[in-house]
């Protein structure tokens, strides 16, 4: 990521607005492309324009600033420029755009950092993307060097392993399958009774209809609560109204037969029949602990975990599906957001996940325990809750915004400038 950061903007240096939106649209579709390739396996020939679409984003960013870098004075301001206008526009692509879509972003390429509790994804976006802006410019190259070896030395010695509290460990057991009826999801939970788990956890889908409805299912899925002893995490759905897509995707949260809360799912996929959003970002309450429910694609974005840990929620708990035709590729892709987000929030995250990856992550974004996506399993292991609130949790994640301001406040400038300054030629980028 630092190498096409670096040649893309090099390349783009010199460039007028327009060839530098050719050249941005070629790079994004190149890397869009290669890395989410795994898009043909869910839309055939639709995910070209898809990627373009992404693509796009690319292109915007590189044609704005070739129009704002390229009249701004000193070296260092270029710099500030630069990455102020690609945190915006990344912002807006993952969090606010229609298709929303966080994938494949410098920030998320870096990984769980030092960084990640302080300012989050977005604010490792914005330190990448800096550095490389600060190599191509002669003044400010021995301080980009610099600062592409310190974030690399983020990158190769992350934070420890967080270790578990004795006498507050949660023993949870994840099931991963993708059979989608009761009967797999029964068997691999009587399995896991000999480690006598806390928390159970099911994946998305697990039974893709409302359980509730279903007498004989539900009746086994309560009797097994009771034996088990254990709070149960169970994907599911709930039924609103009589059309066939009046239903929200649902993760249904147990203890001894009784339901003690459900999490609706706020962030359904996109093109796919995902249920009705939800809106309600409280914890879950129970004698384990205060449950923070995020479903499969939540956990994707920054806004989402944020807002349930900054509800009171002790722990994060991902109930996931990501199907097995879509490639082992994409389930890697998506697990590693997770560790983003348990980073970010410092909080223990145990996602079950359908066909994988079914993970157990510290409040640091170490993998603790994990499965190997395409097969069916159990995955035991512990948690701890945790009731501290990260910088970024309090206030870091309020840097993307501020990137965004200043960026409409750099767009601003610059058309006033061109509006009532005489034509001059503008210097290089």
């Amino acid at each position: 990521m630092f190498v096409v950061l670096a040649l893309l903007l090099l390349a783009i240096r010199q460039a007028t607005p327009r060839p530098a939106f050719y050249l941005g649209m070629l790079q994004g579709m190149t890397g869009m492309s290669l890395t989410l390739a795994w898009l043909f396996h869910l839309f055939g020939p639709s995910a070209i324009p898809l990627h373009a679409i992404l693509a796009a984003f690319t292109a915007l960013t590189c044609a704005l600033i070739s129009l704002v870098v390229r009249r701004t004075g000193s070296d260092l301001a270029k710099v500030f420029a630069v990455a102020v206008l690609w945190t915006a526009v990344e912002y807006y692509r993952c969090e606010w755009f229609v298709l929303r879509f966080p994938w494949a972003t410098p920030g998320t390429a870096l990984g769980p950092t030092w960084l990640s509790p302080v300012l989050g994804v977005y604010g490792a976006t914005f330190a990448m993307v800096a550095a490389c802006a600060a190599v191509i410019h002669r003044r400010t190259r021995l301080g980009g060097l610099i600062g592409i070896a310190a974030l690399a030395g983020l990158a190769l010695f992350r934070p420890p392993p967080v270790e578990l509290p004795g006498a507050a460990a949660v023993g949870v057991a994840l099931v991963q399958s993708e059979e989608c009826t009761s009967q797999p999801y029964l068997k691999l939970t009587e399995q896991a009774l000999a480690k006598s788990p806390s928390l159970i956890v099911w994946p998305e889908y697990s039974l893709a209809y409302d359980v509730r409805k279903r007498s004989g299912i539900w009746q086994s899925l309560r009797e097994m609560s009771v034996k088990s002893r254990a709070v149960m995490v169970v994907g599911t759905q709930t039924e609103v109204g009589p059309g066939a897509r009046d239903w929200h995707n649902t993760a249904l949260v147990l203890d001894r037969g009784q339901i003690v809360g459900e999490y609706h799912k706020a962030r359904p996929v996109h093109f796919f029949d995902d249920g009705i959003a939800g809106n309600c970002f409280e914890p879950i309450h129970t004698r384990v602990g205060a449950l923070g429910v995020l479903v499969c694609f939540d956990a994707d974005y920054v806004e989402l975990a944020r807002r349930t840990v900054a509800a009171g929620a002790e722990f994060l708990i991902v109930p996931s599906f990501d199907a097995a035709p879509w490639s082992a590729t994409q389930h890697l892709q998506h697990g590693a957001l997770f560790r983003l987000r348990a980073a970010e929030n410092g909080r223990w995250l145990a996602c079950a996940a359908s066909s994988g990856a079914s993970q157990i992550i510290d409040p640091h974004g170490n993998v603790r325990a994990k499965l190997p996506v395409m097969e069916d399993g159990l995955l035991p292991g512990a948690i701890a809750p945790a009731t501290g609130r990260t910088f970024f949790n309090r206030v870091g994640w309020l840097f993307p915004w501020l990137a965004t301001a200043a960026a409409a406040a750099l767009l601003a400038s610059t058309f006033l400038r061109r509006w009532h300054l005489p034509k001059t030629t503008p210097n290089a980028f």
